[in-house]
């Protein structure tokens, strides 16, 4: 009985997933501004004009120390996508000691009250989104392969630009 339980819940779970993928897919992107963890400000509508990349993560996601390293490969080998990553953490403290221990070179911007992170209906790390030159959401993934690594990811950018 308890394992047919389990299953009930996992698969509502999975179906939850499904109907917020979909619904993300084709909605314009919400307006944010949010600090940066040096201090600056990020808004989304300054970077219209090409594809961006938004990876939220958090210091206790372990896929994310695996991720955060390759977004910041791809956006050096891709001069036309913006990548950011969005830490979710409460405390900007903590995000610094994971920055410490995973080197990753990104521009880091804070959502630590989780007001994208909501509308965006964000609810596991990793998770991305690949928002077009005019502002609408393309894709969004949850979590993270070690198999796929950023395959699909890559296949979405080039589809876009190329």
């Amino acid at each position: 009985m308890h394992a047919l339980y389990e299953r009930a819940v996992l698969r509502s779970l999975y179906e939850r997933m499904l109907r917020q993928l979909e619904e993300a897919h084709g909605r314009t992107a919400p307006e944010m501004v949010l600090p940066t963890l040096d201090g600056g400000d990020f808004d989304l509508q300054k970077h219209r004009g090409k594809p961006v990349v938004l990876a939220f993560w958090a210091s206790w996601c372990g896929p994310c120390r695996a991720e955060l390293p390759e977004l910041a490969e791809l956006a050096k080998r891709r001069d036309d996508v913006a990548v950011f990553a969005v830490n979710v953490d409460r405390e900007q403290r903590a995000a610094e000691m994971f920055m410490r221990q995973v080197a990753f070179e990104l521009p880091v911007v804070w959502d630590n009250e989780s007001q994208v992170m909501g509308q965006l209906d964000v609810t596991s790390m990793p998770t991305t989104f690949v928002i077009d030159a005019k502002g609408t959401i393309k894709w969004r993934k949850v979590g993270y392969s070690r198999e796929k690594r950023l395959t699909e990811l890559e296949a979405v950018l080039d589809g876009m630009v190329r």
